[in-house]
């Protein structure tokens, strides 16, 4: 018996052996045969030169405009939009493994004030590009000299510097001007003979100005009777310029640069008597601003910053952006919102031409051979980044999307307005269109 039991025993432990060296190699070959783990991108990007605002999961980018100053109210909504847009691609994973940090930097309005801002942004903040929706030109010599890449609208740079792309194309030239007949003809469609150019201060309104001032002796039908090239950009006297456009006998005008300043001289206009047969705000986007006016914006045209208005019925592009804005508490409406929005947007596009270990360099010259852009359908056309055109960097936009206001309510027009004619109006050739 006992020898048996010694037997049984030396068979459970011979057994137990065996299994212990089965599971051993078991396991054993299972930690061979188990798929190795694909490196994360993260990882991937460890290998990438160093770069500036670069890491292995972060790109840091910034956004400058005036939070304050006097033309802080035009650009209302703009940065929070901007981040919108980058909050959305952070959702989807970044670009390329990488987050998208964004920076804010106000510039007041102010020269001196933007310089500082930059250079910060540049040397401390050690950002990749920047997304600039300003009227203050006075960072673009800084940032191109140190290949910094930029994205916004407007600005003289967005046609000239390679590192300044143009979300809604090319930015035409101011010396000599050239400009787009768009408006002026929109305006003689309403009845237009006579009219008030105004402006505000400032480097891009004044351009423009100027432009128009050249333009509208080249546009058969249209006399310049009144020209404002000083308008201030904060408080001013609208009494006084409503005067001078009555006095005038214009029937029409078009005001540049500052919104609230535009509808203040329409409702000054009003109380003085006087119904212009058609005027043009440029940035008019906003039905809120026709709730205190009484009025005396009927019949005004409306437009943003060249984008496709909210409110255009069947357009994907424009109900992400609105829904998305709306989600945020952010109104969807103000008129430089959306190209701050599409500022962000050209910047991610730039960093997924540049490619897994993207450089400012990369960005700009894959950016650059870019022709087929349209903020996936924010822009009512598609622009090319490729130069040259009319400009170095390109063509500008030849489709402007125009609003009458009614009541309280901007109508947007049924489709855009394109095939925009350009002159150059020291010579009075056509050069686009």
């Amino acid at each position: 018996m006992q020898d048996q039991n010694r037997k049984r025993r030396r068979s459970t432990a011979l057994a137990a052996g065996a299994g212990a060296s089965l599971l051993l190699a078991v396991v054993a070959n299972s930690a061979i045969a188990a798929p190795t783990p694909a490196p994360t991108k993260a990882a991937n990007n460890a290998a990438c030169p160093a770069t500036p605002g670069v890491t292995p999961t972060t790109v840091t980018v910034g956004w400058i405009g005036p939070k304050t100053g006097p033309a802080a109210a035009n650009y209302l909504f703009s940065a929070e939009a901007a981040q919108l847009r980058i909050d959305q691609q952070n959702a989807k994973g970044g670009v390329n493994g990488r987050k998208i940090i964004m920076k804010t930097y106000d510039d007041a309005s102010n020269a001196s004030s933007q310089i500082s801002a930059v250079q910060k942004a540049i040397q401390s903040d050690n950002i990749f590009a920047l997304n600039a929706q300003t009227n203050t030109t006075a960072m673009y010599a800084t940032l191109k000299d140190n290949g910094i890449p930029v994205t916004g609208f407007s600005n003289p740079a967005f046609g000239t510097d390679r590192n300044a792309f143009g979300a809604n194309g090319a930015t035409v030239s101011s010396n000599p001007a050239i400009a787009s007949t768009a408006t002026l003809e929109k305006l003689k469609q309403m009845g237009v003979t006579k009219l008030a150019n105004i402006n505000h201060i400032s480097t891009g309104a004044s351009a423009s100005g100027n432009a128009t001032a050249g333009l509208i002796p080249l546009v058969g039908g249209l006399t310049q009777v009144l020209r404002i090239a000083d308008e201030p950009q904060g408080t001013h006297d609208a009494t006084s310029t409503a005067l001078r456009i009555k006095n005038s006998g214009a029937d029409g005008a078009v005001i540049v640069g500052f919104i609230d300043g535009g509808i203040s001289i329409m409702q000054a206009l009003k109380q003085q008597g006087v119904n212009l047969k058609g005027v043009s705000i440029v940035g008019l986007s906003d039905p809120a601003s026709l709730k205190s006016a009484n009025g005396a914006l009927d019949g005004a045209l409306g437009t943003n910053y060249g984008t496709v208005p909210v409110g255009v019925p069947n357009n994907a592009a424009v109900r992400t952006f609105a829904n998305g804005m709306k989600a945020a508490g952010l109104n969807p409406y103000s008129s430089a919102a959306p190209m701050g929005f599409l500022g962000s947007d050209v910047l991610i596009k730039g960093l997924q031409l540049a490619g897994k270990c993207p450089t400012r360099e990369s960005f700009i010259t894959n950016l650059r051979n870019l022709t087929s852009y349209n903020g996936g359908g924010l822009l009512p056309e598609k622009i090319s980044f490729k130069g040259p055109g009319i400009m170095p960097n390109g063509n500008p936009a030849v489709c402007t999307w125009y609003m009458i206001a009614k009541g309280t309510n901007l109508v947007p027009d049924a489709k855009a307005t394109c095939g925009a004619k350009y002159i150059d109006t020291a010579s009075g050739k056509v050069v686009l269109g």
